[in-house]
């Protein structure tokens, strides 16, 4: 009986495989035809709006083809998570669809779809009247599954490029992933998202994604315009791997902006391993880099680099009439020159006090660097700026600025605790601005209000120059200039407070740059960077170095442009990230101006009994000075070693040299699958190759002018900067 029930079972399954069809349409097609081989594709986008599409259907545009009209889909077409309809191009290149003054596609109480490899163009954002791509969802008590949004390309809407709602209580969408896409040159933002009801949508993931030119709109004063990435009412959202810049500068709301890539009305909402830069707004509130809003709780801003924006780079907000705000943590980031324009703060709260106002708020471990504006403006490193806060707690940052700008400014008379910070104004007198008065030094801050001081009346904090690596230390091959180091003198090293130890707080699992965060009783360091870097020029330029697995051991290979006496290097490993134990030697090459190739197998990976293992070289030079390599990690040990299957971990994408002078040529090294893709400023792909078997891939930057550029590879990136 069950083998008769299997084969009926696998029978209707095949049947309803077989039903699916693929439909295609050419430039040179014919409407009258049956759409569905290229010799009989369809010519017009109305045509392919006026099909009903079933589950596992595909419906494909001729790649480098312009075809007109927007693409509506009905809500009879609806796909499943396991057969769902997916619209794409075919042939070379992505197709375009020229929607003009409408939409570009247009999915109403629909999902179960993919949009691929499409590039979606509005007239403009002063002609057309639409969004780019919409999925809306107004059915009463309807939970749709399956939204996948990947390499599109959309622009010219006066809209959102991308704008997914529902408006219906608790309806909305779940399982939606937006991936690699390029939202620009629209009006209200680049990507959005809404709901009626608190988590009325659930499980989404933004990845890889760029927002950028997105001006806003100058006719609009009931509401901010100009968002690079706004996520609202969604329970479970994550965001990584993005960039949002340039966009806001047409803000006409009086009562608040812009902001590059932030959430409102979201439960775990986590925004990571993002850049914000260069964000504006047209009216005197906002244009920041990342924002925490009004009713989102259990939240989390960690391991992002937000840059010369006009407003905070890092901000929470509870807005009038909000849902409660509590539960928030913003860790282990950088903000460099925040807070140009309006005399905002690089880390800013702001509460209405609505529904208790911002409530728990952990921010710890972050590192500002704020220069005066040429505007005039006055900005903070650290601006609380209403009351309408408890328990607000800010431990282990690093706070500096200079030209007499205020490190810290509060106007808020109870709820906010700063403990362990390092301070620092520069060549000039220290600024402490609390609740309008000004004290000049630590201590006497310290004294008048109790900040700084812990329960048990240890004093705590720092007024220091944390000496940071920045623009007056560049980049080496194996360390960046960015995001600020603290170098080997640097009194914020071992300096931080012990989070989980003294207050029992998760500090999370590694810093800005991946180094494993401090265990008990380790003390770690102030700012956003748990590791130092080397002082003085290095012996040895490392210009990779990955860990592979390779059956039941681990294959390290490590590259060097050049060397300087260099007398061995012994690998070392750990399973904790803190003892390290040395493995072998190898011995150097002396000095050489050549590459050198290493290679060195730690064979018995069962022996630490850890599904995570920690590896770095310890160079060591022919007068006995020493120099440790990043650290690397290599995870999901003990799965591979039952199968003897090859996992590979590569921290980073690594480039070399860089900065590299234009017309030439440069090495990256990173292994895997992806291809080597580098991007302009504004996204534009500009040549993609792919890594050969070792792992490295020649990337010609011939042709090409002297600026900052992304060198990425899946989701691994860094930046690439060219000089004359």
């Amino acid at each position: 009986m069950r083998n008769t029930l299997f084969i009926l079972l696998t029978l209707f399954l095949r049947a309803v495989l077989a039903q699916a069809t693929t439909y295609y349409v050419r430039a040179t097609g014919n409407d009258s035809q049956t759409g569905t081989t290229p010799a009989t594709a369809w010519q017009t986008v109305a045509r392919a709006s006026a099909q009903h599409y079933q589950p596992g259907d595909r419906l494909l545009f001729e790649g480098g083809q312009t075809f007109g009209g927007g693409l509506w889909l009905r809500p009879t077409s609806q796909g499943t998570p396991e057969q769902p309809i997916v619209i794409s191009s075919f042939g070379l290149g992505p197709a375009t669809i020229a929607s003009g003054n409408g939409f570009g596609f247009y999915a109403h109480n629909a999902a179960g779809i993919e949009l691929h490899h499409l590039i979606f163009r509005g007239s403009g954002r002063l002609s057309n009247t639409s969004s780019g791509v919409i999925f809306y969802l107004d059915s009463a008590n309807t939970n749709l599954r399956h939204l996948r949004l990947d390499s599109l390309d959309v622009s010219g809407y006066r809209g959102s490029g991308l704008s997914l709602g529902s408006w219906k209580g608790l309806s909305g969408y779940t399982d939606v992933r937006i991936t690699n896409c390029q939202t620009h040159a629209n009006g209200e933002a680049g990507l959005s998202s809404y709901a009626e009801a608190l988590a009325a949508h659930h499980n989404w993931y933004v990845g890889r994604c760029q927002a950028y030119d997105n001006a806003g709109r100058a006719d609009v004063t009931t509401t901010h315009t100009g968002n690079g990435i706004v996520l609202a009412g969604i329970d479970g959202a994550l965001i990584e791997e993005c960039a949002a810049y340039n966009n806001g500068w047409l803000n006409a709301n009086p009562s608040g902006g812009p902001v590059g890539i932030w959430g409102w009305a979201c439960n775990k909402l986590v925004i990571q391993h993002c850049e914000s830069h260069h964000n504006r707004s047209g009216t005197a509130h906002d244009g920041g880099g990342f924002d925490i809003d009004g009713g989102c709780t259990n939240s989390v801003l960690q391991y992002n680099y937000s840059h010369d924006n006009d407003g905070p780079g890092y901000l929470l907000a509870q807005y009038p009439g909000a849902a409660p705000m509590h539960d928030v943590t913003i860790r282990y980031n950088v903000s460099e020159n925040d807070a140009r324009r309006y005399n905002q703060g690089a880390i800013m709260l702001w509460s209405s006090g609505a529904n208790g106002g911002i409530q728990r708020a952990r921010i710890h471990n972050n590192t500002v660097v704020l220069s005066p504006p040429a505007n005039g403006s006055f900005p903070r490193a650290v601006f609380i700026s209403s009351e309408g806060v408890s328990d607000v707690t800010l431990r282990n940052n690093v706070l500096t600025t200079s030209g007499g700008l205020a490190v810290v400014t509060s106007y808020a008379s109870s709820g906010v605790r700063l403990e362990g910070n390092c301070y620092w104004g520069g060549a000039t007198a220290l600024l402490l601005d609390w609740r309008g008065t000004t004290y000049n030094s630590l201590s006497a801050w310290r004294a008048a209000t109790g900040q700084e001081r812990l329960a048990d009346s240890r004093l705590t904090g720092l007024q220091a120059d944390p000496q940071l690596r920045g623009a007056s230390a560049p980049a080496t091959a194996t360390e960046p200039a960015l995001p600020y180091s603290p170098l080997p003198e640097s009194p914020v090293q071992g300096s931080g407070l012990n989070l989980l130890v003294e207050f029992n707080l998760d500090p999370g699992p590694q810093d800005l740059l991946g180094a494993p965060t401090p265990t008990a009783p380790v003390r770690g360091n102030i700012g956003a960077l748990e590791a130092a870097v080397a002082a003085g020029p290095l012996p040895v330029v490392l210009s990779a170095f990955t860990v592979t697995q390779s059956g039941a051991g681990a294959l390290l290979s490590w590259n060097t442009a050049s060397e300087l006496n260099n007398a061995w290097f012994v690998v070392e490993s750990s399973p904790d990230g803190q003892a390290f134990t040395a493995l072998g030697q190898l011995n150097g090459h002396g000095s050489s101006a050549q590459p050198q190739a290493y290679t060195f197998s730690d064979a018995n990976l069962a022996r630490y009994a850890s599904s995570t293992i920690y590896y770095r070289l310890r160079q060591v030079d022919i007068n006995q000075h020493v120099t440790y390599s990043p650290v690397r990690v290599l995870t999901g040990i003990q799965a591979a070693v039952a199968t003897g299957a090859r996992s590979a971990v590569q921290v980073g994408v690594l480039v070399a040299p860089n900065p590299a002078q234009v017309g030439s040529t440069v090495l990256v090294w990173a292994a895997g699958p992806d291809p080597v893709q580098l991007f302009s400023a504004h996204g534009q792909v500009l040549t993609s190759v792919r890594s050969g078997a070792n792992g490295t891939a020649e990337l010609s930057v011939a042709g090409l002018a002297a600026g900052v550029y992304l060198v990425r590879c899946g989701l691994r990136s860094t930046r690439l900067l060219l000089s004359n």
